[in-house]
């Protein structure tokens, strides 16, 4: 589970819609957001409008999360709009938005992971 500020919360909402409204490709989508397609249109709401979702704390599968984190980190670094339409795009800064990713991984850093047998 994520605890996010109502604002952290909106700009992960804002980032996830963006990649999904501008990604047009399959191939990159799944890249993105792993061989199952990860959805995050329930833990962030959205299906909703801004006014409608609620912001508070989100619960995320493994994948969910790694979904997230990818979309944090593609966005700033493979858009190709100049700052002020990627701001207008996604509602901050790139720099913001990679601090968000940093904040991901560094809540998800002490949480178990299970080994994958190998053979």
């Amino acid at each position: 589970m994520l605890y996010v500020t109502e604002r952290q919360f909106h700009l992960l909402r804002r980032a996830a819609i963006t990649l999904a409204d501008h990604e047009k490709s399959p191939a990159v989508r799944q890249l993105v957001l792993g061989p199952g397609g990860a959805s995050l249109d329930e833990p962030l709401q959205l299906g909703l409008s801004y006014d409608d979702a609620v912001p508070g704390p989100v619960t995320l599968t493994f994948e969910q999360l790694h979904a997230l984190h990818a979309v944090l980190t593609t966005l700033p670094a493979a858009a190709i709009w100049p700052e002020p339409e990627f701001v207008e795009r996604v509602g901050d800064f790139r720099e913001t938005v990679l601090k968000m990713a940093g904040l991901v991984r560094w809540a998800f850093r002490e949480q178990p992971v299970a080994e994958k047998e190998h053979g």
